[in-house]
C-alpha cells in the first residue's frame, strides 16, 4: 500500500493569490527554489533545481483547476519520487482566507521511514514559505 503525505495551512489570503503563486514560475521562485522553470499549462514541464541535489526534480502539470486545485506527477529522478503525485487544493472563505490541503501521494511502502520523514518535514517548511510568501509578498525560498 502506498504512503501519503497530508498537510494544511490557513493563509490569510485569496485563493487567487494562492493559486497564483503555486502555478507561475515567479511564485514558486519566491517560496521554494529560485531555481525553478514552470509553465501554469496542463502538460507542461516542470523542474525545480536545488544547490545541494545533483540533479533536478522533474514534475509534469496533470491538472488545472484556477484557485481550486493544482495537479503534478513527479517524473523522477529522484529516488523513490517517480510516479508520485502532488495535490494542492484550495479552498477559499467568506472571510478572504484560504485553507490549503497539500497531498503528496504513491510513496512506496519500501522508502525508509526516516527519508519519508525528512520529505514531510520540507514539504511542511514549503508550505509555511508559502503562507508567508503570499500573505507579505516576501520572496522567502524554503530551498535553494
Amino acid at each position: 500500500m502506498a504512503r501519503s503525505i497530508i498537510l494544511a495551512v490557513e493563509i490569510d489570503a485569496p485563493a487567487a493569490d494562492v493559486y497564483r503563486a503555486i502555478t507561475t514560475q515567479e511564485g514558486l521562485a519566491s517560496f521554494w527554489t529560485p531555481d525553478v522553470t514552470a509553465s501554469p499549462e496542463v502538460g507542461a514541464s516542470l523542474r525545480f533545481g536545488f544547490a545541494e541535489a545533483p540533479v533536478d526534480l522533474e514534475m509534469t502539470v496533470a491538472a488545472l483547476d484556477p484557485d481550486v486545485r493544482v495537479s503534478w506527477t513527479c517524473q523522477g529522478p529522484w529516488p523513490y519520487w517517480t510516479g508520485t503525485e502532488v495535490h494542492w487544493t484550495i479552498a477559499g472563505s467568506d472571510s478572504g482566507a484560504s485553507r490549503v490541503l497539500f497531498r503528496h501521494d504513491g510513496w512506496a511502502d519500501d522508502q525508509p521511514d526516516a527519508e519519508f520523514g525528512s520529505v514531510a518535514l520540507t514539504w511542511a517548511q514549503i508550505l509555511l514559505a508559502l503562507d508567508e510568501h503570499v500573505r507579505t509578498g516576501a520572496v522567502v525560498p524554503a530551498l535553494s
